[in-house]
């Protein structure tokens, strides 16, 4: 019997009365409703049925918490102990007060919240932007009642990319040196959201389905140096698949909403170890077939290894670039500073097509790439390079120097 008023009493009940009786006291009813951002920055722009907002009480403990459901039209509360099956109870008596923190995740509307010490932790990280709010509240006549006014918090940008196959396709994956990927791990008890910390600028957001395409978000790296200049690497790991896409003149800023090229468009390069780049200067003469740097492995230019050091491998058709090539490059693309996934380098871009190149080094500024033609003076112990950025691009230097990076033409 003990054990059942303590379970009665924790849900709101009146004490005991002379005769041992319970009198209960009336629900509280929540009477919620939410504003959706302005339409014009986001891709969602509205209420969606199936939507949910978790709502968290400064003066609940853990895991009590509400959530409310929209099902097209309106908004119904509903009362949890930590799980999302049991109907709860808040404890909330009329005279209470304090604040209410609501949290919408688009894409983690089935999470579930659990209590770790005074905090609300929920199950999974969803990493997306989401929106939030405050209000302010006071039980009156068992009611609680207010609107609140969703917002993205600042720095959150989005990006879509249209795929008419996104309802059978596998899962795809956007990085981007500009943006961290972010998303909600918990709230504390006063209503103070904790983000996630464990991804860096460079990694991939997950792409979501929504409509016709695959949302991505995150939030912008602030160290970022390459304004308006920015790489994108877009993958599915299902089947090792990767394509780059470069655009330059652009800004990113805090609440964008950027609508990149579509699943299929050539503006997106497909990249790695065994597909080709084709470089073409303005009047269409070509600049070779050049193969990527695989720059997602350990050694970028672990390729270039496969072939002879001086001139073309018949068996394997690849080479190191004549001197030749690199001139062409040098002197007919336009080579652009950026950092692909944490490795900084430059785009050479002609009017058709574009690769990445990257540095020895992380934090160098300059890129020494072999050639595969030997020094015509000092003869097999001295091979040819290109060094940029450089006025005069081509050099030679011992080939018992490693620190030059080997890129591989066709």
């Amino acid at each position: 019997m003990a054990v059942a008023f303590a379970t009665l009493a924790s849900c709101g009940k009146e004490n005991l009365s002379p005769d041992n009786e319970i009198d209960e006291l009336p629900p509280i009813v929540f009477n919620l409703t939410a504003k959706h951002p302005d339409g014009t920055k986001v891709v969602k722009t509205g209420w969606e049925e199936g939507d949910a907002i978790f709502v968290f009480f400064n003066n609940v403990a853990a895991p009590k918490y509400l959530k409310m459901v929209f099902d097209g039209e309106k908004w119904t509360s509903y009362e949890k102990n930590g799980d999302t099956t049991s109907p709860g109870c808040l404890g909330l008596k009329n005279g209470d007060s304090g604040s209410m923190r609501a949290i919408y995740l688009p894409f983690g509307v089935n999470s579930s919240v659990s209590a770790q010490g005074s905090s609300f932790v929920f199950d999974r990280v969803s990493y997306s932007y989401y929106l939030t709010a405050t209000l302010a509240y006071t039980v009156v006549d068992n009611m609680v009642s207010g609107a609140f006014n969703m917002q993205i918090p600042d720095g959150y940008v989005q990006f879509f990319i249209e795929d008419p196959n996104v309802n059978t396709s596998p899962i795809y994956w956007l990085a981007t040196d500009a943006v961290i990927p972010v998303g909600v791990a918990s709230v504390d008890a006063s209503g103070s959201i904790m983000e996630s910390s464990d991804k860096v600028a460079g990694d991939e957001m997950r792409g979501y389905p929504y409509k016709g395409g695959w949302l991505f978000s995150g939030v912008l790296n602030n160290e970022y140096a390459y304004k308006g200049r920015y790489y994108f690497a877009k993958t599915r790991y299902s089947d090792n698949f990767r394509q780059d896409f470069f655009i330059t003149g652009k800004t990113l800023a805090s609440h964008n909403a950027v609508k990149l090229p579509a699943i299929g468009s050539s503006k997106w390069q497909t990249v790695g170890s065994d597909v080709t780049v084709t470089l073409r200067k303005s009047d269409n003469t070509s600049l070779g077939t050049w193969y990527t740097c695989n720059y997602q492995q350990s050694a970028p230019e672990s390729l270039g290894t496969l072939c002879d050091f001086y001139s073309a491998n018949a068996e394997t058709q690849y080479k190191l670039p004549f001197k030749e090539d690199f001139e062409g490059i040098f002197n007919n693309c336009t080579w652009t500073r950026v950092s692909v996934k944490g490795k900084n380098g430059y785009v050479v871009e002609a009017a058709q097509g574009f690769i990445f190149l990257p540095t020895q080094t992380v934090s160098g500024e300059y890129c020494y790439y072999w050639t595969s033609e030997i020094h015509e003076v000092t003869g097999t112990s001295y091979a040819w390079h290109l060094v940029y950025p450089s006025s005069e691009g081509l050099y030679f230097i011992s080939t018992g120097q490693d620190f030059a990076v080997r890129c591989i033409v066709k």
